[in-house]
């Protein structure tokens, strides 16, 4: 049979570039330290501009946790891209197809086999702006980089000009600079614990060391990774502690941003001082008790290390261990504790207590004096004195 000359389409082989399934993957640093790459799932091979992203934030003296997280988005985005049959180097218009896409997607039921129904749960607006924000960072770097190009990358934040007016007159306006890609998030107050949920996750810890760090965290309000980092000499849990060349008076811990052996690292560059209280002192000496017992040589300079598992004892804990042991201890009281809630629940207690704003923002370490907005929520009991207060009969209405 003679060959046809009408040119049939060609049935498409698979592409294998294009099903490929990325991972985040844990690696250690020829520098030194845990970094992470993104890689193959089934040939381990790596993203080559992905981990040289990461392994630019990784000289940048980003926290470990930032880079699992930005490796994650980037597989996630690099995962979605080959399917959908598009070229990442377009710029915005594949990045906003990707967060439409995360946004519409429902997230795995806890239970796929169980024949009865449940109501889907989509990713927050939070978490959408999340993966947003880094991947934009990602376009950055690679305009940096000359992997795409200046109009590209400059596509990624829009110029925006806010003005005014004061009586009649315009007033001159503010330009600012915004991310083009960005979704509307739903505001909601910060979980944080009451007095029962505090007990309840105290008494559900199950050594002296984890109830001194979730105490010291609920007290204090500095983060898993300030917490973590912290080391022997940043604790002076003295009435005066001149003796050790400082001046700040009353037991306190001085939280500072450097390089730790566990990853953990301060989120703030500005070192702070943070008063601690007499309870706080107390568990720390019973955890230093079990620590002397346990560790027949304790050469580690960081305040918390693992105690109980005898391949690594002595060694720093880390973040994950951490995370693990707060969820552990909430578990038993049926509820799911972050390490982040106990942050929420120092701040909140001292803007309740009548602390000044500025005071609440050296405690915690923050920057801008708008970040106490968040904790300015009203509680239930406070709306409903609201109420009565204005009602009919009441003493205030007459």
């Amino acid at each position: 049979m003679a060959p046809s000359l009408i040119p049939f389409p060609s049935t498409p082989h698979p592409n294998e570039a294009i099903s490929r399934r990325w991972i985040a993957f844990k690696v250690s640093h020829r520098a030194g330290g845990p970094s992470w790459a993104v890689v193959d799932a089934s040939t381990y091979e790596l993203h080559s501009e992905a981990t040289a992203f990461l392994h630019y934030l990784f000289g940048s003296v980003r926290s470990t946790n930032t880079l699992r997280a930005y490796a994650q988005r980037l597989a996630a985005f690099f995962t979605w891209v080959g399917p959908a049959r598009l070229d990442w180097t377009d710029g915005v218009t594949v990045v906003s197809r990707f967060i439409r896409e995360l946004a519409v997607t429902p997230l795995p039921a806890p239970d796929e086999g169980s024949a009865a129904y449940t109501e889907p749960h989509y990713r927050s607006g939070k978490t959408l702006n999340q993966y947003a924000a880094a991947i934009t960072q990602f376009y950055m770097w690679a305009g940096r980089s000359d992997l795409i190009g200046e109009k590209t990358s400059a596509g990624f934040y829009e110029t925006r000009i806010a003005y005014g007016y004061s009586g009649d007159r315009l007033l001159p306006g503010q330009v600012s600079r915004a991310r083009a890609v960005r979704v509307k998030e739903v505001e909601e107050a910060p979980k944080f614990l009451d007095a029962s949920g505090t007990e309840s996750l105290l008494k559900g810890v199950a050594n002296r060391r984890d109830r001194f760090l979730v105490a010291l965290m609920i007290e204090t309000g500095v983060r898993i990774g300030e917490a973590l980092g912290l080391r022997t000499e940043d604790l002076h849990l003295f009435h005066d502690s001149r003796a050790v060349g400082c001046s700040t008076t009353g037991p306190h811990l001085h939280v500072r941003r450097r390089q730790n052996p566990n990853g953990a690292l301060s989120k703030s560059t500005r070192p702070r001082t943070v008063p601690v209280t007499e309870a706080v002192c107390t568990l720390y000496h019973l955890y230093l008790e079990d620590r002397i017992d346990r560790l027949a040589k304790d050469p580690s300079p960081m305040v918390f290390v693992n105690l109980y598992s005898s391949s690594h004892a002595g060694d720093a804990l880390k973040y994950s261990n951490a995370v693990k042991m707060f969820y552990r201890a909430s578990g038993k009281a049926g509820g799911r504790v972050n390490p982040h809630m106990t942050r929420h629940t120092a701040a909140t207690g001292w803007k309740r207590a009548g602390v000044p704003a500025r005071d609440i923002q050296e405690l915690l370490g923050h920057r801008s004096p708008s970040s106490q907005l968040v904790y300015e929520h009203a509680t239930d009991q406070d709306l409903r004195d609201a109420i009565d207060a204005v009602r009919p009969g009441s003493a205030r209405h007459s």
